[in-house]
């Protein structure tokens, strides 16, 4: 339905457009002046009519314009009264549309409830959170501490009677033991030391910190034929010794 024809664009008679003295009979000038209120009342009762009845094809609803809402996407009051509806049957059915129900349509204790378990999932959460980070923290420390592990490398040599030699391993070691394949470190009744343990700044000595049977050096161990009374003797010729060397 249209509400075009019931609209009053202009008076047909205007009061401005007589003249001052208008030549006219006291029964027209009335008439005259009456035109313009029965125009409006013409117009009054035909809107009148054209809101109040409906057919079925159109009713006045359909040319009422409304402004669209997020819960009822309408253009005309027709248009949201049949989506209100169809809103309405489809709760009653159990097909609530997505997103018509907002936390205002809940009862209290229902949004209390949804409260605590968002409190409850952020405290999970963060506790996870935590817990993965310490995870993390522990995890570094033992890549450290597994690559700080003390590594060995076992060996042997033979002796080739030089005063100085050193038995290259690679890399420098922490200590390294020393003994003879026979088991000799250290015989008293000859008074000289075929071997020991030696370590990072403290080598392996022989009654003067100078006469130094064992030393750790850079990339492996240096031993030695010689000192006093030949007392040093953890390269002597043709003794095969054995090696423990710390990383």
């Amino acid at each position: 339905m249209d509400f075009s024809p019931n609209k009053l664009e202009q008076f047909s008679k205007k009061i401005s457009s007589l003249r001052d003295q208008p030549n006219m009979q006291p029964n027209e000038l009335k008439a005259y002046f009456d035109s313009s209120p029965e125009e409006v009342r013409q117009a009054h009762n035909s809107l009148c009519d054209a809101l109040t009845t409906a057919t079925t094809q159109s009713t006045a609803a359909a040319n009422i314009g409304f402004s669209r809402t997020a819960g009822v996407p309408a253009d005309t009051i027709q248009a949201a009264v049949e989506n209100v509806q169809s809103q309405l049957t489809d709760a009653v059915l159990g097909n609530i549309p997505s997103g018509s129900v907002t936390n205002d349509k809940l009862a209290q204790d229902v949004r209390d409830h949804f409260t605590t378990i968002e409190n409850s999932v952020s405290t999970e959460v963060q506790a996870r959170q935590t817990a993965d980070s310490n995870l993390q923290k522990q995890i570094n420390t033992h890549t450290t501490q597994i690559a700080a592990k003390c590594e060995i490398a076992c060996g042997s040599y033979t002796g080739d009677g030089t005063e100085n030699r050193t038995i290259n391993l690679g890399r420098t070691p922490k200590a390294v033991l020393v003994m003879t394949n026979d088991g000799k470190m250290y015989l008293a009744n000859v008074q000289g030391t075929y071997g020991g343990l030696a370590v990072t700044g403290s080598p392996i000595i022989y009654q003067k910190p100078e006469q130094q049977a064992v030393a750790i050096v850079t990339n492996g161990f240096q031993v030695t034929m010689g000192g006093s009374y030949n007392c040093l003797l953890t390269n002597a010729k043709s003794y095969i010794y054995n090696y423990i060397a710390f990383f």
